[in-house]
């Protein structure tokens, strides 16, 4: 017999103790309490119900569990928070670069660029790291709301007497009195209960103050409430939240009064539970998809950059055709050209601007990156009341003559009118609408009338007793008006049943008809209410009209009869079973009924003196059964075509609610959220609480996350009695599956899900503190409709910002090339560093910003929501089509006009290649085609001209009055022979030449002289040689003087043989001019140099280069407002601050050129009036490309291959 072997044990991870606290929170609180009877509660803490706690007792319980406080999460002080902002990519990157500009300048001062160029790079990174600091900063705001919710004091019960303490001294075991107004200080199990109510709103978003008694909850009871099926048993098990005798930590106590056992405090409690939440969904990576795309473009733009930077700056020191301080600038110039500075401050204003569109549409956005993440997102997980509800309790349907009637809820007499013309109009359900003139009805809308005490609350100014009173008769006749949002006093139901009453007649008038004698009020034994009435509109003599209102069994239970056509029959089987049906039926749409029954008190006389206690002098039974009246909380008007707007956009909407299943189930399927056809198909789902509770029960982990994985598989979900838990673990899980989650809330329940979602939207009106703190947005009117309002102005900020970072890119090309060319090529510089800084966080602003304002080219609201991953913010399409498409043609462009204007000035294209370093530094000379050929055929350097020659003469020799500048920026050409320096390398004939090598034309000094020997007569013989390279090394005319100056008996001086230049060496050694070259600027040759004329001049020509790519620059602004439709299809003049900007971009340009204090300090020089010319082929040209390319995309299909390669 073989046996199996047993398999190893599967070692589960140890998790640590902060892994195991953030496990234990995403389950219920170990609470049985509520299943315990008082007693045994109370036997559990070991305290007296009528003493309370010794003081040994609370000091031990203190020590064990703490003081009764919410532990304050930890936190970074603010000024690391502060330094933090500048360890990323970019900051780290541009601080670097200043501090390079700062020491290059320290270096040399000559150039002021660099210091300019350091402190710009400063302030954008301050400004931008400030920036974030302060939104960084307002997330560490949520916890100081749970402060604010502590109780200041409470009533507790301590060594047999009463005290009023502090919440924060109440420990476990502490017996608590509370009344209404009070708000609860910690977690209590009811021991006393009179008529008590508490708003449980904050924690499971039920709109109406719950019942709370002392009873003992059989275990079992709520598992079949919440999940609509009975437990098996022995297994059914109560959640603490869903009990009826427990209150929480914060909630508020709306009528009624009663005394309780502390069950948790702090940390310990429910509330403590959510604090905790919120502190762990802080965990994790939750950054918007936008600061994903940002953060992973800086780091490609960063190692660029600094691998650019280096290469270069390795480059010009290793080849040794730069100085320390030359090849530091270009290491800078290169960091400068490749990073764009103003992409950052672009995309911010970008997105205020947005934010600030999208608070007209009731959105106020907190943080500026939620607004593209709403137009991602892929699920929103939406709470019921308030958002996707109205919030307030309305009339939906009746029943009577057995039949069920849908009731419109207009808001003036014109909604009224319009509603109530069609007389077969259905409703949602497919009833007809009631008729107020049936006899039945009539009655049934007189008791729902007068058995109330809900009245509305009319005054202008609530805080004012003077205020003057609103006419209900006037104003009902407005079309403007709104009865539905009209305070009224009373509770929500009472509320719904007055703005009923009042669109059929009005209920001041029929009250006033109908005074009241007497009146039970309701309560959670009788769950009825009763009211006596004189009817002055009945015939003289009429008895008194007694009316009942409440649970409709328990109205049933009093009737012995039922008014139906307008005649009173008696009760049958029949009609009771006629009721259930139709009671079951109301019911089973989630919406809460009411019964209402009269009768008339015969042989009672209307001053009789009525009573209730002990039990009522009159008889309360043998009533007439009016009807049914259902109320609920009514979908929001536009949330049916805005759940559709969604599913059209690929979105699914999820409802997360801590209401009754059959409620919410209700509701999403009125507004779409869950359709019937999904539900069979099994694509939609209804989940409970309960049914989370088994899953988290799972305790493998891939068993218990496949199971996650298949409710989440479902299109449309419907999550009803969840606690703060399950929301968090719902989010959690859809982020896992990488959905991106909006989540909306207004209590304190919601913060953690909230503040864990992508982008958390709280309601504005009905959202408590911590709410709108957890949250990125706030919906000011409270309207789901306003979130796929969000959603579209997303993902239209996304084209935009695409446009945007597209429009800035296509600089980037014009701006590296030039410094790549400066050294590879040695072509003159086209663009220097500071203009680089120009047009970066310059001219292209207005233009990049106006972009945001671009509307949309296409039905952005049926396609589906963007993947981070596959579609992110700057991908290679985008990349290829700025850097090499139109980059490359701005750069061709900007060369184009840079060409142009040097040859204007005499200096043609074929002779730049290889002066692109010594242009600034020393003065050209350059020869032509001889034989009266004026067109120069090559340019050069010849001397070293930075020494200060003139200064270094005069110290060899203090008899001679030589000038400290001679020769400073070259020596000059003298017109004859005669006038000739023969220690100059210039003579009247032209630069001498490097025939001889560098020491006989640069460095001839009186020793050089002296030592050449045979050489001497050579030289002097090739000057006879008119095509001799040799011929201008030494003349006949240079050895008289040199023989004078150095062996003669002119001067005397003990270091004549250093007379001359001693070490001076080439101005360029990859640049020698040629042998008879001669000065030349403003196109002709000159006797003298003229180094600032030369430099004034490159100025002038990096001046065109800039006008032309910020030229460039207009046209791709305009040729950017589309990615695929004809700029003629989608208009050009709609978005007019982008013209603006490209105006502004323009004018900028022009005071950069133009401007005298400006060209000091952007180093420019003013540009020839036809230079602004040469731009006009390369726009026509950038616009028939840019609308070629969208022609063939729009020709073809978005997957081909062509489209896809052509499309950003």
């Amino acid at each position: 017999m073989e046996t199996k072997e047993t398999p190893p044990p599967v070692l589960k991870p140890q998790l640590s103790k902060k892994q195991l606290a953030k496990a234990q929170r995403r389950k219920d609180l170990p609470i049985d309490e509520h299943e315990l009877t008082p007693a045994d509660c109370c036997k559990k803490h070991e305290v007296d119900m009528q003493a309370g706690l010794t003081g040994s007792q609370v000091a031990a319980n203190r020590l064990k569990h703490g003081w009764n406080r919410l532990t304050p999460p930890k936190s970074t002080p603010g000024w690391l928070l502060y330094l933090l902002q500048y360890a990323n990519f970019f900051s780290i990157l541009l601080v670097a670069g200043g501090l390079l500009c700062f020491i290059a300048y320290g270096i040399d001062g000559s150039d002021v660029s660099n210091l300019y160029l350091g402190i710009i790079l400063e302030v954008v990174v301050f400004i931008t790291s400030t920036f974030s600091y302060v939104q960084e900063a307002k997330s560490n705001a949520i916890m100081l709301g749970f402060k604010n919710m502590v109780p200041k004091k409470c009533k507790v019960v301590r060594d047999g007497a009463t005290a009023i303490l502090d919440a924060a001294d109440l420990v476990p075991g502490d017996i608590v009195e509370y009344q209404e107004g009070d708000a609860v200080p910690a977690d209590l199990r009811a021991l006393e209960s009179h008529n008590l109510k508490v708003d449980n709103s904050a924690l499971t978003g039920e709109s109406e103050a719950q019942e709370r008694n002392a009873d003992t909850v059989v275990p079992g009871d709520s598992h079949k409430a919440a999940s609509g099926k009975a437990p098996e048993p022995g297994v059914g098990w109560t959640p603490a939240i869903e009990a009826g005798n427990m209150l929480w930590f914060s909630t508020i106590v709306t009528s009624g009064h009663g005394k309780g056992l502390v069950i948790g405090t702090g940390d310990n409690t429910m509330m403590g539970q959510i604090a905790g939440l919120v502190s762990d969904s802080g965990d994790g990576d939750t950054k918007p998809p936008l600061i994903q795309d940002i953060d992973r473009f800086i780091r490609w733009v960063s190692a660029a950059a600094i691998t650019l930077g280096i290469a270069f700056l390795g480059t010009g020191l290793g080849l040794g055709v730069q100085t320390v301080v030359q090849s530091l600038v270009y290491c800078i110039s290169v960091i400068v050209a490749t990073v764009p500075e103003g992409l950052l401050a672009t995309l911010t204003v970008a997105l205020a601007l947005t934010a600030k569109r999208m608070h007209t549409k009731s959105m106020l956005v907190k943080f500026l990156q939620g607004v593209e993440t709403l137009g991602c997102t892929t699920v929103i997980a939406s709470d019921k009341t308030g958002t996707l509800t109205q919030n307030r309790m309305t009339v939906q349907h009746c029943w009577y003559d057995n039949t069920l009637f849908d009731i419109p809820a207009p808001r003036n007499e014109v909604q009224r009118v319009q509603m109530m013309a069609d007389k077969e109009a259905k409703g949602f359900q497919g009833w007809f609408k009631l008729d107020p003139t049936n006899p039945t009805f009539v009655m049934l809308h007189k008791v729902a009338a007068i058995c109330s005490n809900s009245d509305f609350m009319l005054s202008t100014n609530a805080l004012d007793p003077a205020a003057p009173m609103l006419d209900m008769a006037v104003e009902w006749q407005k079309s403007d008006f709104d009865l539905l949002g009209l305070q009224c006093t009373g509770d929500a139901s009472e509320s719904g049943l007055l703005k009923m009453v009042q669109f059929v007649r009005d209920a001041k008038e029929y009250r006033t008809k109908l005074p009241k004698l007497f009146e039970i009020k309701f309560n959670s034994t009788n769950k009825w209410q009763l009211s006596v009435h004189t009817d002055l509109e009945a015939p003289a003599g009429s008895p008194p009209l007694m009316v009942l209102k409440g649970a409709p069994e328990k109205v049933w239970e009093r009737c012995t009869h039922i008014i139906s056509n307008g005649e009173v029959h008696p009760l049958t089987p029949e009609w009771e079973a006629k009721f259930t049906e139709a009671y079951e039926k109301l019911g089973s749409l989630g919406e809460r009924v009411l019964g209402f029954a009269y009768r008339q008190l015969d042989g009672m006389a209307h001053d009789y003196p009525y009573d209730d206690q002990p039990t009522p002098n009159f008889p309360t039974d043998g009533l007439t059964f009016a009807g049914l009246i259902s109320l609920m909380d009514p979908p929001r008007e536009g949330v049916l075509e805005a759940v559709a707007t969604c599913k059209r956009a690929h979105v699914r909407v999820y409802m997360v609610t801590g209401d009754h299943p059959i409620t919410a189930t209700a509701i999403a399927r009125e507004i779409g959220i869950l359709d019937m056809h999904m539900e069979k198909s099994g694509r939609g789902i209804v989940i409970s609480g309960d049914n989370l509770r088994d899953v988290m029960e799972i305790e493998d982990e891939v068993a218990r996350t496949a199971e996650w994985d298949r409710i989440l598989s479902h299109e449309q979900i419907v999550f009803a009695r969840v606690t703060p838990a399950h929301k968090l673990l719902i989010v959690e899980n859809n982020q896992r599956l990488g959905q991106i989650v909006a989540v909306t809330g207004d209590g304190v329940n919601d913060a953690p899900a909230l503040k864990r979602a992508n982008i958390g939207i709280s309601m504005g009106i009905s959202g408590k503190d911590v709410s709108k703190e957890a949250a990125d947005m706030i919906l000011m009117d409270d309207n789901f409709a306003s979130i796929v309002n969000g959603i579209e102005e997303g993902r239209l900020i996304f084209d935009n910002l695409k446009k945007s970072i597209m429009y800035t890119l296509t600089s980037k090309p014009p701006e590296l090339i030039p410094f790549l060319l400066w050294v590879a090529a040695r072509l003159p510089l086209s663009l220097s560093t500071i203009l680089i800084l120009a047009v970066d966080i310059g001219t292209d602003m207005l233009p990049a910003i106006g972009l945001a304002y671009e509307h949309r080219e296409s039905a952005i609201m049926l396609r589906p929501p963007r993947s981070a991953q596959k579609d992110p913010l700057v991908d290679f399409p985008l990349l290829l089509y700025t850097y090499i498409h139109i980059g490359v043609i701005q750069c061709i462009a900007a060369y184009y006009g840079f060409f142009v204007a040097l040859n204007d000035y005499g200096y043609p294209p074929r002779i730049l290649l290889g002066l692109g370093l010594g242009w600034p530094l020393h003065p050209l000379i350059c020869t032509n085609g001889g034989a009266g050929d004026a067109a120069i055929t090559s340019c050069g350097f010849g001397c070293d001209s930075s020494s200060n020659l003139g200064a270094q003469l005069q110290s060899l020799n203090p008899a001679l009055n030589i000038n400290a500048n001679y020769c400073s920026q070259g020596c000059f050409q003298p017109p004859t022979s005669a006038l000739q320096d023969p220690f100059s390398e210039m003579t009247s004939l032209g630069f001498r030449g490097f025939a001889a090598g560098a020491v006989a034309v640069c460095a001839r000094t009186c020793e050089w002289y002296n030592s050449l020997g045979p050489l001497k007569d050579t030289y002097v013989a090739a000057s006879a040689d008119p095509a001799s390279d040799f011929r201008l090394i030494l003349t006949p005319g240079d050895v008289t003087l040199f023989d004078t100056y150095c062996n003669g008996n002119a001067v005397v001086h003990e270091h004549s043989n250093l007379y001359g230049f001693p070490g001076r060496g080439t101005a360029d050694p990859d640049a020698f001019a040629e042998t008879g070259a001669m000065h030349y600027w403003d196109g002709s040759f000159q006797s003298a140099p003229d180094l600032e004329r030369q430099r004034y001049i490159l100025q002038a020509c990096q001046c065109v280069y800039f006008v032309t790519v910020v030229l460039c620059k207009g046209i791709t602004a305009l040729t950017s407002k589309t990615r695929r439709l004809s700029i003629f299809q989608h208009g050009i003049r709609r978005n007019r601050f982008l013209l603006y900007g490209i105006l502004c971009q323009l004018i900028l340009a022009v005071i950069i050129a133009y401007a005298p204090p400006l060209n000091i300090v952007f180093m420019t020089q003013p540009m020839a009036g036809q230079h602004w010319a040469l731009f006009i082929p390369f726009f026509i040209f950038i616009f028939c490309y840019d609308e070629t390319r969208k022609f063939i995309i729009r020709s073809f299909d978005a997957t081909h291959v062509i489209a896809r390669a052509l499309y950003w």
